[in-house]
């Protein structure tokens, strides 16, 4: 069983190869990271009795500041962005590895605290949600938009009990974002939009592939066939790290010698 975990971990990994590396800072089985003082991101069980989440989820930085950059809460009577964009920018990163990390039974949670209002005397607030993917949809739980605790921590050190938002009981959180189904008050399901995965890869190595929720398409007569883009040295230089890594995986007895000639006829017919 092991060994069967690190194979579907590992061949994770190589699907970021084939879609420009952007998972090569993902450590096989991490469950935490932390930004700085109070942000982090977690993996950890879902709630009991929630069903069976679409993970692990292969979303793309671009794609999760996309899904969360327009989302607003309702802080003192007035719609303000959940989050700073200089803060998303960081999030999307951690959020990308952890989603892609994350098993069918497992949700995400973070607190962030940062200066959202860009004044240089502003204190530091707390925003704590949950977030997981489903139905096509990263689904956005927010339990805190704005949690003034850091006053109380520089005076005694005191830090508050920190809620991550629930599936069962809705906080005071009030949310609202253009294009994303209101579940309730503090719960978004946030449409998202297609994602690249690498073709080879089995369809049996549990990676989601997310679909944007839009209307079926209507037929259109078909576009002419577009004249192949120009190759260059970084594209070779790709292809040559996907084939390394094929090797080492077979080299490791984590791929079998049918499986792993497969997969390099794959890449070859890219040349």
């Amino acid at each position: 069983m092991r060994q069967t975990g690190w194979r579907l971990q590992l061949l994770v990994l190589l699907l970021a190869l084939g879609t420009g590396g952007a998972l090569q800072a993902t450590v096989p089985g991490q469950t935490q990271w932390k930004l700085a003082n109070f942000t982090w991101v977690k993996r950890l069980p879902a709630e009991p009795g929630a069903p069976a989440n679409a993970h692990p989820a292969v979303l793309s930085q671009e794609a999760l500041r996309a899904a969360l950059g327009p989302v607003q809460a309702a802080v003192d009577g007035r719609d303000l962005p959940l989050f700073a964009q200089d803060e998303l920018a960081a999030l999307a990163k951690v959020l990308h590895e952890a989603l892609t990390l994350a098993q069918p039974g497992e949700d995400v949670i973070l607190l962030s605290t940062h200066k959202r209002g860009g004044s240089f005397m502003e204190m530091a607030t707390g925003l704590t949600a949950r977030l997981f993917v489903q139905d096509g949809a990263l689904n956005l739980i927010v339990h805190d938009a704005r949690l003034d605790f850091m006053n109380r921590y520089s005076a005694d050190r005191t830090l508050p009990t920190f809620a991550y938002g629930s599936r069962q009981a809705a906080s005071g959180a009030n949310l609202q974002s253009p294009g994303a189904t209101r579940l309730r008050v503090d719960w978004l399901a946030l449409p998202l939009t297609p994602v690249a995965i690498f073709p080879a890869v089995p369809a049996a190595v549990p990676t989601a592939v997310i679909l944007a929720t839009n209307p079926a398409p209507r037929a259109v007569a078909p576009a002419p066939e577009p004249a192949a883009s120009p190759r260059d040295a970084a594209f070779y230089e790709a292809q040559t790290q996907r084939l390394k890594a094929l090797k080492r995986l077979r080299d490791e007895s984590l791929l079998s010698e049918a499986e792993y000639q497969e997969k390099r006829e794959a890449i070859l017919k890219t040349l």
